[in-house]
């Protein structure tokens, strides 16, 4: 499934679809450039979730792994840009765990590939459809 979001707003919505639908125990790898808007999904999924008050999603480049407690369970966020080989399995089945930078992981259960395009961003769903099956945001190509 692909949908073209033509805006931050629209990614962030899409995320928060996708969060909202989530069992809390998922494995979303998220795979795109720079700037692709990885990390504007995460803190749409973490509004899906119900993140608690107080707690803001910031990009873990240099912490490397976030947790933020929601309403579903904890939503751990981890980012492998500036190291490959952390051992993240460990994570798994702990709460939604959300990757950046998740190229060639063989334990994703939905990959959402983002894709620069000349109408905005092209979320590209494999594994894991029926997340956006019914969405109001974004549209279809």
């Amino acid at each position: 499934m692909r949908i073209i979001s033509t805006s931050e707003v629209e990614t962030l919505r899409l995320g928060e679809v996708i969060g909202r639908l989530l069992k809390g125990n998922e494995v979303i790898c998220l795979v795109g450039e720079l700037g692709a808007g990885k990390t504007t999904l995460v803190k749409g999924i973490a509004k899906g979730m119900g993140i608690l008050e107080g707690y803001q999603v910031r990009s873990p480049t240099f912490t490397l792994v976030n947790e933020y407690p929601t309403q579903k369970g904890p939503l751990i966020h981890a980012d492998l840009y500036r190291a490959k080989d952390i051992d993240l399995l460990e994570f798994a089945g702990k709460g939604v765990l959300v990757i950046e930078w998740a190229e060639g992981l063989d334990f994703c259960q939905c990959t959402i590939k983002i894709e620069f395009s000349q109408e905005g961003r092209i979320l590209e769903l494999f594994g894991c459809e029926e997340l956006l099956k019914d969405h109001p945001y974004g549209k279809a190509c």
